[in-house]
């Protein structure tokens, strides 16, 4: 296996293969950035349309096509128009399919190759698995799905049984050249991970030929915590090229890894999500040409991205009294030196980002991180942004402070956390951080606190960290109204076995059961997970009151799951990677200081009742 330029081939032999990830349709910028929402399907569209110019044989997506889980109905319209005007039509498609497609597909409706469906006339297919934002997990039918039963795409790589993962190929042919493809849709890291250390991961491996092996997957790739990412060097050995999505950094050109002896190619989001640095870089699709055991990857740059201009700047640095004078304070001589800057040095490169591509967004994403040692040399960014507001996308966070410390005088780190657009990143950690400088280790340690370990007693500290995973990673509005009214639900069908006559007994109760659940964390997070991941449920009524009802009242039966006293929080997901992530991406919340909850309970209450061409042969080197 190699991949190489010099090595004489067949073009009757070559599969051309056009790969992206992370395309996130319907991240919206109407409100933000420009006003321009459309511009995750120009950009889809400019991917289309290099597929149809290059005459690819398919198209191979690595998750995340939509930014939402559940994405709006124009989003899904506007999808299926691009996918009729570009994948169907009379061109014949050269591949032959030899998988068993029962198998490889037998989580979607259609459970055959679309190309092979005498009703469609499919000209370039299109094989993609989900990703964190596309995730079906905690509904029964996704996007994907969706898509696939009109049959306009191929959704592989989908598992529902995680206790195990055993992954059948796809394998594809033409002529002499056989590709066996291998899909691994996005799974929880930190089970995933778990799934790889204990060898429970296994590819199978078609007999009596040599393909050519793929294995796309959409993971961390970048080390977040001990076992929240994926190590690049664990997985299979006999694999000869990985695509890896969910990390939003552009890192198209193939990169060997030695120890696992496979290179990997991980092309990034195709449009910017997030102000993080990484997210700056140019944006790519690759085109893969794959003849018997050779490969090329060519790196095709997309044209109609949004400028996205991203900068560090050390006060201390720059001699800045020279260049604008001096002012009446140092906050108005650094603010008319960043705008000097700006206009300056930043919009020439604004300007060399336009392509002249049709319906390319003009107004620019622009960063500028400004890092200084006097907290006078911070300046009112609101005169900025007003100055700036009808030709940069997004004048209210383009400049973004942070102090130099003591013990950073002579170095700044580059990668510290931007703001809330890399919430995931201060959510899943860092290779440098300590895990309880993350959200959730926050968290965790104010409840492990002596004085707040009660200000948590029907939810637990799993639960929350659990519900703001999904909220962050997922999109998932739903998480904390989910996660709260399974806990309800439990706490008050344990309660309810007890024998408790006073409140004080029923205060004690909720306690002992959290005090259980939390000795039991295995357990509790399975029972989470399954919360999450399922339809919510009716609970009884909870009354939203100041103290506990008195023993003997009752609930009312034909009170509907309405009446619950949540709320729902709106928020924007995002996808990953240092490099950004296609996840690195949403604003969440930064995780705020539990109030109590020790919810209003009352007893006595009514229980809520809850063709196949070839052999396969198991081989997971």
């Amino acid at each position: 296996m190699s991949e190489s330029s010099n090595v004489h081939v067949d073009p009757e032999d070559t599969i051309n293969v056009l790969v992206a990830t992370d395309i996130h349709l319907g991240f919206d910028y109407s409100k933000k950035r420009g006003g321009q929402s459309d511009e995750s399907f120009v950009t889809f569209e400019e991917i289309l349309k290099y597929g149809k110019e290059k005459e690819v044989d398919f198209i191979l997506l690595g998750g995340d096509l939509f930014h939402d889980t559940k994405p709006s109905q124009t989003a899904l319209l506007k999808c299926v128009e691009l996918l009729r005007k570009y994948c169907l039509g009379t061109r014949e498609c050269k591949l032959e399919f030899l998988s068993d497609s029962e198998l490889v597909f037998q989580h979607c409706a259609q459970k055959h190759v679309n190309y092979e469906d005498p009703n469609l006339n499919v000209s370039m297919p299109i094989f993609t698995i989900h990703g964190n934002h596309d995730d079906p997990s905690f509904g029964t039918v996704g996007s994907m799905d969706i898509l696939s039963a009109t049959g306009l795409i191929n959704y592989f790589g989908k598992w529902t049984d995680l206790s195990r993962i055993t992954v059948s190929p796809i394998v594809l042919k033409k002529r002499n050249t056989y590709v066996a493809l291998y899909g691994l849709s996005y799974i929880n890291d930190q089970r995933l991970s778990r799934l790889y250390r204990d060898e429970k991961v296994e590819l199978l491996r078609p007999k009596n030929m040599d393909p050519f092996n793929i294995f796309v997957l959409h993971q961390n790739r970048v080390k977040h915590g001990d076992y929240a990412y994926v190590p690049e060097n664990r997985l299979h050995k006999f694999l000869d090229l990985v695509i890896w999505g969910h990390e939003h950094e552009c890192r198209i050109t193939p990169e060997f890894n030695e120890e696992g002896g496979y290179h990997i190619s991980q092309p990034g989001s195709s449009i910017v999500t997030s102000l993080c640095e990484s997210e700056s870089k140019a944006k790519h699709v690759g085109l893969l040409k794959i003849n018997k055991k050779n490969f090329k990857m060519k790196d095709l740059k997309l044209k109609s991205v949004r400028p996205y201009i991203f900068e560090n700047m050390i006060l201390r640095d720059h001699d800045i009294k020279s260049k604008v004078g001096n002012y009446i304070s140092m906050q108005e001589t650094v603010l008319k030196y960043v705008d000097h800057y700006i206009e300056n040095e930043i919009m020439p490169k604004v300007a060399k980002q336009l392509t002249g591509y049709p319906n390319q967004p003009v107004q620019p994403l622009i960063r500028l991180r400004i890092f200084y040692d006097d907290e006078n040399e911070q300046f009112d960014t609101i005169s900025l942004a007003q100055r700036y507001c009808d030709e940069v996308a997004n004048p209210m966070d383009m400049i973004l402070f942070r102090k130099i410390k003591a013990g950073d005088k002579k170095r700044v780190i580059p990668d510290l956390i931007d703001d809330m657009d890399d919430i995931t990143e201060l959510f899943q950690g860092d290779v440098e951080q300590d895990w309880t400088s993350t959200v959730p280790g926050g968290i965790k340690k104010y409840f492990d606190m002596e004085e707040n370990k009660d200000k948590l007693t029907v939810l637990t500290v799993t639960a929350l960290n659990e519900a703001l995973n999904r909220y962050v990673d997922k999109n998932d509005t739903d998480a904390f109204k989910n996660i709260i009214r399974d806990q309800m639900r439990r706490t008050i069908e344990y309660v309810q076995a007890q024998n408790t006559e006073t409140v004080e007994d029923i205060r004690a109760e909720i306690k002992s059961f959290r005090d259980k659940r939390l000795s039991e964390d295995q357990e509790e997070r399975h029972n989470i997970l399954e919360a999450l991941d399922r339809p919510p449920q009716p609970v009884p009524r909870v009354f939203k009151q100041t103290c506990l009802p008195t023993a003997n009242a009752t609930f009312d039966s034909n009170e509907s799951d309405e009446d619950l006293n949540t709320t729902s929080t709106k928020s924007r997901g995002r996808g990953r990677g240092r490099g950004s992530r296609g996840g690195r991406g949403s604003r969440g919340p930064r995780g705020s200081r539990g109030k109590g909850n020790e919810s209003n309970i009352k007893t006595n209450s009514r229980s809520v009742q809850s063709k196949n061409q070839f052999i396969i042969i198991s081989d997971s080197d």
